[in-house]
């Protein structure tokens, strides 16, 4: 084998370090060294790349060494792969002694340097290193802005396009996206659309990373319109991003019908769909409700192998859990190696959904336990599942760490924690609570009038929904039940007739069969029996058995025969052998000294009866 020389051990260095195998260059650079050979600027060169990818730091400061050794200091490009060494070793301290003490600087060593500064947050520093620089290049101004953006200090990434364009220094294909993402994020979209018009002007429109920013500046802010006419001039271009960022924006905007034509455009076209397509997808159909079509997207990500993706994994737990699957909802969360926060949110939503209130609870208490981290809707979540239990103690608690984590000051909290205060009782905590929200919406203000409603504070009801449409705030179907459900308990007809009335004339709103239900039962209550009867021959649908027996029941109270005898033939139409309807009949016939019709009735529950297999729940001692 022909012996090695210098030349030899720095091509195989630099061929392994540009192949990515940062270690077995760092190993060839150390049989170098054992052989004694002397290294060029060339090997320390790749030899500090290689120190950089690794991040070997001591290697890196024996590179640093022999290059003082050796006096290659004056080598700009060999100081430049010393730098960069340091910088990416996390070690500012000594990338900027080397900085320094370098005796020539090029740009690349400014840029360097400033972008070491930018990737670990000093920006004060960058700055100032940036404003000694000769003359910045785009290299230079990217990364102040990449750096300000990544704080999120939109003013400062506006004042450097503002000073590019001041200083005659051309925006390039990263200088576009990085600004653009900043306006979409802020919801700048006129200094937005003056980027855009420099990116025609500059002739950068053709170019898909920008193109995908321009979409994603749109769908951010909210110009559906702006981001369709853009892709539409793309579409026929097969460059999967730019189809992602046109799904995410219909998925911002709620056109769920476009998603899916588009998504499924994607699939008859044979483009490539990832894991951020599905993402999109699966969102419309958890939107939807879309149970077979969810169905249908899984067995497609399935069969693209995508299966294992954590953020899939965790929107499928959503989705069944949605679509009140708790059991393939618990068997995806349970494959999901790690879940996070949207998994263990979706499972707790699904079990709150299926009125499984105290798993929910549990399962929080799990998160807890195992530090997961958590967001709003989680406490939010387990806020309804408290309401719906009445668990005011679990509900303090609750309370409590919201407002240790600070989740105590989201709006979607504020609402649940009043919800839970006055379906627990506690009405006073909830005024309070409520008083004090700087906004309230629909949700809010119907859950401090379901609270009154349902606790027999039915003036406190009626006093909240005024003071809601007065505010402006649109009552919902869910405001109108609680606010007549406050009339029935408190025996105001006329009240009830006006919200009832209004619904439909002052709102736009249907009512539904629960608020006939509840004005049947109020009219019929107050003894109406006429204008129950009317209402109920008025209904867009067919009369249940629960209006039926709501009318009958104010018969037996009223001791009106004739529009007891009419529910019951109802109701026996619909449930012949109810039991229930012969004795509240019978009841109705006593009461009117009818003995003989009392005693038929009586004896058709006991023929009824003889026909039905008993069962008992008492339990047999031995």
């Amino acid at each position: 084998m022909p012996e090695k020389n210098a030349a030899s051990w720095t091509s195989l260095i630099s061929c392994c370090t540009r192949l990515g195998m940062p270690e077995m260059a760092l190993e060839v650079f150390g049989k170098m060294q054992l052989e004694r050979e002397e290294p060029n600027c060339f090997a320390l060169a790749s030899a500090a790349k290689a120190c950089a990818v690794q991040k070997n730091m001591d290697m890196g400061r024996v590179i640093h060494d022999l290059v003082c050794r050796y006096g290659l200091l004056y080598d700009v490009v060999l100081m430049n792969s010393i730098l960069h060494m340091y910088v990416k070793c996390g070690s500012l301290v000594d990338a900027r002694q080397v900085f320094d003490e370098m005796p020539i600087r090029n740009r690349a060593s400014w840029n360097i340097m400033i972008a070491g500064y930018t990737l670990e947050g000093w920006m004060d520093e960058a700055a100032r290193l940036f404003d000694l620089m000769p003359k910045p290049d785009v290299v230079s101004w990217n990364t102040m802005i990449a750096g300000y953006a990544s704080r999120n200090e939109c003013q400062l990434v506006l004042e450097c396009v503002f000073l590019m364009h001041r200083y005659d220094v051309d925006l390039d294909q990263f200088t576009f996206p990085c600004v653009l993402e900043v306006c979409g994020s802020f919801g700048v979209v006129e200094f937005g659309k003056q980027i855009h018009a420099y990116v025609i002007r500059s002739g950068y429109e053709s170019n898909f990373f920008v193109a995908t920013a321009l979409i994603d500046l749109y769908s951010q802010c909210n110009c559906v319109n702006e981001a369709r006419k853009l892709f539409i001039s793309y579409s026929t271009h097969d460059y999967p991003p730019l189809w992602n960022s046109m799904l995410a924006c219909y998925a911002n905007s709620g056109q769920i019908h476009d998603l899916l034509n588009l998504g499924s455009q994607m699939h008859n076209y044979g483009l490539i769909m990832d894991s951020f397509t599905y993402i999109s997808i699966l969102k419309a159909c958890i939107y939807e409700l879309n149970f077979g079509l969810g169905q249908q997207v899984h067995g497609l990500i399935v069969s693209s192998g995508f299966q294992f993706d954590i953020a899939l994994g965790s929107l499928l737990v959503y989705f069944y859990a949605g679509c009140g699957k708790i059991r393939d909802a618990w068997k995806f969360f349970f494959c999901l190696p790690d879940p996070d926060v949207v998994a263990w949110t979706g499972l707790i939503s699904g079990c709150v959904q299926q009125g499984s209130n105290a798993v929910a609870i549990s399962l929080f208490r799990d998160m807890v336990r195992l530090d997961v981290e958590m967001d709003h809707f989680v406490v939010s979540s387990i806020l309804k599942a408290c309401s719906a239990l009445a668990t005011l103690g679990v509900g303090k608690q609750i309370h409590a760490f919201a407002i240790k984590v600070g989740f105590d000051l989201e709006a979607v909290t504020q609402t649940a924690l009043v919800d839970m205060y006055c379906k627990s009782g506690e009405i006073e905590d909830g005024e309070v609570l409520f008083e004090n929200l700087a906004q309230r919406d629909t949700v809010c203000w119907t859950g401090m009038i379901t609270g009154c409603a349902r606790h027999g504070r039915a003036k406190e009801a009626i006093h909240y929904f005024q003071r809601m449409v007065d505010s402006g705030v649109e009552p919902n179907e869910v405001t109108f039940a609680s606010v007549l459900s406050a009339c029935r308990h408190a025996g105001l007809t006329d009240e009830a007739w006006v919200y009832f009335r209004s619904m439909r004339e002052k709102h736009g709103l249907t009512p539904r069969r629960e608020h006939y239900c509840c004005m049947v039962d109020l009219l019929s209550q107050a003894g109406f029996f006429g204008k129950a009867e009317r209402l109920i021959l008025q209904m867009p649908f067919e009369p249940d058995e629960t209006i039926w027996k709501s009318l009958l029941g104010a018969c037996r109270i009223h001791r009106n025969l004739e529009h007891g005898n009419c529910a019951a033939n109802h109701l026996l139409a619909i449930t012949p052998r109810d039991t229930s309807v012969y004795i509240m009949l019978s009841n109705i016939y006593a009461s009117l000294g009818m003995w003989a019709e009392s005693t038929r009735c009586r004896e058709m529950v006991k023929s009824i009866g003889k026909n039905v297999p008993g069962s008992s729940w008492i339990e047999v001692r031995g």
